[in-house]
């Protein structure tokens, strides 16, 4: 990372009897699209609180590009936000909603108007500046609520689940365009949502969250290939877990034993002969195979088929069954015994627990 445009550092935040947000640390490169994501009440809108100034941390420090901002309040601070429910002022025009932060900096009228303009055009939204928010689409409004943030042209942009009032579609088609800007514009994008496939598909980074606390921080590729915790890897797409035994060990690669089945995984950290893990794979690493072939053996218990995909629920012990996600349809049915295989880079290690005395 050349050069840090946000960080946050040891940040934590308790309201009442409840720690909402746990010492967390990031470092945000300029121009990064960076991605907030969990559940709801993890603490991410509260740590975008933090480094908007709306809320004050008990511990910690924000710094914006370099300099300290703990105690800025939120107007002296280089940043803006967007909000999910836009917040625009019903009683002002589009043109005046844009302008407002510019008026409130007292720039030349004349530079106000450019300004406005570059910024409707940026969201396409030229030729629609005398109209009021009532007049306007959702989705023409998440843009004036956009363009208002933009317009002061600030170091970092919060955005808090900002797509979250919109339907499928459109969500999609603002995604796409969230994009398009964060690249055209080259400023840092900090973007809250708890949707994993809108975090994946739009972030460059992103830090996944779950109690106030930040498990794991990483590219989408890495999170999701290499989950750091079980949380993460059941948070993030899905995965079927196996837990087993560690019968054996040689540098990275442990066997473990599952049921009366053995299998190999690569750890990057040491494990232990007799230490209990949980092993997980993605339902589309997955593939069905006849039985002879494999010694993971069962029998299909249910199958959903979605057009581009045929999802099967195979039950290979009384404890174990996994989701198997095939394209399109292959003609085995419900009831029938089938094998399991996969390649061994697609299976991870989620969790270690101590190792049995």
């Amino acid at each position: 990372m050349d050069e840090v445009s946000l960080e946050v550092h040891e940040v934590s935040k308790r309201f009442g009897s409840v720690t909402v947000v746990d010492r967390i640390s990031l470092r945000i490169g300029a121009g990064e699209f960076f991605s907030l994501l969990g559940p709801s009440g993890c603490g991410k809108t509260t740590t975008l609180r933090i480094i908007a100034g709306f809320v004050q941390p008990d511990t910690g420090e924000v710094f914006i590009r370099g300099q300290r901002a703990t105690h800025l309040p939120p107007n002296e601070r280089d940043v803006n936000i967007v909000f999910q429910n836009y917040a625009l002022f019903p009683h002002l025009t589009v043109e005046q909603n844009v302008a407002f932060g510019l008026e409130m900096q007292k720039l030349p009228r004349a530079q106000i108007r450019e300004r406005v303009g570059w910024a409707l055009e940026l969201v396409r939204l030229s030729g629609l500046g005398a109209r009021y928010p009532h007049q306007l689409s959702g989705g023409q409004q998440q843009r004036v609520a956009l363009a208002r943030a933009l317009v002061t042209q600030p170091s970092v942009l919060l955005l808090d689940e900002p797509l979250g009032a919109l339907d499928l579609k459109l969500r999609q088609q603002m995604q796409w365009e969230l994009k398009r800007l964060q690249r055209e514009l080259k400023i840092t994008f900090l973007y809250v949502t708890h949707d994993q496939e809108e975090a994946l598909s739009i972030s460059d980074r992103l830090a996944v969250m779950n109690h106030g606390r930040v498990l794991q921080v990483g590219t989408p590729q890495e999170i999701y290939e290499r989950p750091a915790t079980r949380f993460v890897a059941d948070f993030i797409g899905e995965s079927n877990f196996l837990e087993g035994r560690v019968v054996a060990c040689e540098g990275n690669r442990a066997l473990v034993q599952i049921g009366s089945i053995h299998t190999s995984v690569v750890s990057d950290h040491p494990l232990a002969i007799d230490q209990w893990v949980t092993l997980a794979v993605r339902p589309e690493r997955i593939r069905l195979c006849p039985c002879g072939r494999s010694p993971w053996t069962g029998q299909v218990e249910e199958l959903i088929y979605s057009g581009k995909e045929t999802r099967y629920r195979v039950r290979l012990s009384p404890e174990v069954t996994l989701v198997v996600s095939s394209p399109g349809t292959n003609g085995i049915g419900v009831g029938e015994r089938v094998g399991v295989e996969w390649d061994e880079p697609s299976l991870y290690l989620v969790d270690a627990h101590e190792a049995h005395q």
